[in-house]
């Protein structure tokens, strides 16, 4: 049976911690690499390029999902509201164009951009503009182009090519840093000295909040039919979770604390899709929930019996006073960098 490695990771299973003495050379040669990388950028061997907008990365330090969606919705209304211009840079993980910087609408296929910009184009529509672009430097250049003058750059942490004036780290609150090693005997993509380096630290949930973090909790909104063909959703029915997400298990626990029977889990894996007749097999029995990643690679499917959880960020007030504090000194580093230029 192959070692699923939440198990090593997260310590669910003891009795796989051999296998760190096995995968620790190759965390060696993986932090010596990423250390080399850095180096190179920090001391201009590899140029991090600049943009005439000031950018904020949110990302983290761990792999799998922590939150950083439904905070860059929440940060990108935030934006708005503030009176600026804003928009997002995304690789566009799974997304396959033939054309770069693609720039999302709410109507662009889920299989061109990616699940996750399209979730966060349709929720703020044209609150915030989205572009993805594998190279993300040539996608926040379009953004700048479009009149954005303050860009957040999804998942962005080790992407140094695109020079960066703030940093956000979201942390999952439950499972925080793993086992503490660096990939692939944990989940680590950078060390924790990495939280102390960066300006915002933001812990998702879980039973205590870190030192100096910030906390955010996932308001869970009823779940509503897919599409017009559904029924509202009795309370406390049996139904499957549908979770193509990083800890599909934080969505189960989810959907139980709404009162429903967990019936069992549909784990595509992260930004992964269930086979439609799979979907269909499992609708026969009970309905299925998934969460609003998942739902946009659905939303054209005439199956009946699905529905959508969604989740909203809460953010503290202290935390609206620090991010705005941020955003300025962002702009402030913008305009000595355009100084400089000039």
């Amino acid at each position: 049976m192959p070692l699923n490695p939440d198990d090593l990771w997260y310590e669910k299973n003891k009795k796989a911690k051999f296998f760190l003495l096995l995968l620790w050379p190759l965390s060696l040669l993986f932090g010596t690499v990423s250390a080399l990388r850095r180096f190179f950028y920090r001391h201009g061997m590899i140029k991090s390029q600049s943009i005439k907008a000031a950018v904020i990365i949110v990302g983290g330090i761990t792999v799998g999902g922590s939150g950083k969606t439904p905070l860059s919705i929440a940060l990108l209304k935030k934006l708005k509201a503030m009176g600026y211009t804003p928009g997002l840079i995304s690789r566009g993980y799974k997304g396959k164009s033939d054309i770069y910087p693609l720039l999302v609408s709410k109507d662009t296929p889920a299989e061109l951009c990616g699940d996750e910009p399209l979730l966060i184009k349709r929720s703020v529509l044209d609150e915030a503009m989205v572009a993805v672009d594998p190279n993300r430097v040539r996608g926040a250049k379009a953004l700048c182009e479009k009149g954005c003058d303050v860009i957040l750059s999804d998942d962005g942490m080790q992407h140094y090519s695109l020079r960066r004036d703030a940093e956000i780290v979201v942390l999952d609150g439950q499972r925080l840093l793993g086992n503490g090693f660096l990939l692939p005997a944990g989940p680590l993509r950078e060390g924790k000295w990495r939280l102390k380096t960066c300006d915002m630290v933001v812990c998702n949930g879980g039973n205590a909040t870190p030192t100096g973090a910030h906390r955010m909790d996932l308001k869970l909104i009823y779940p509503q039919p897919l599409n017009k063909n559904t029924a509202p959703l009795a309370p406390k029915s049996k139904v499957w979770v549908l979770a193509g997400i990083g800890n599909p298990n934080r969505v189960r626990d989810s959907v139980k604390s709404l009162g429903f029977e967990i019936a069992g889990m549909l784990t595509p894996g992260d930004h992964g899709k269930v086979k439609l007749d799979d979907l269909t097999l499992a609708t026969s029995t009970h309905p299925v929930v998934m969460t609003a990643k998942d739902a946009v690679k659905y939303s054209k499917c005439d199956v009946s019996g699905l529905y959508v959880l969604e989740v909203k960020a809460a953010l503290s007030q202290d935390f609206d006073d620090a991010f705005r504090s941020l955003v300025k000194n962002s702009l402030q580093q913008l305009a000595k960098r355009v100084k400089l230029d000039n």
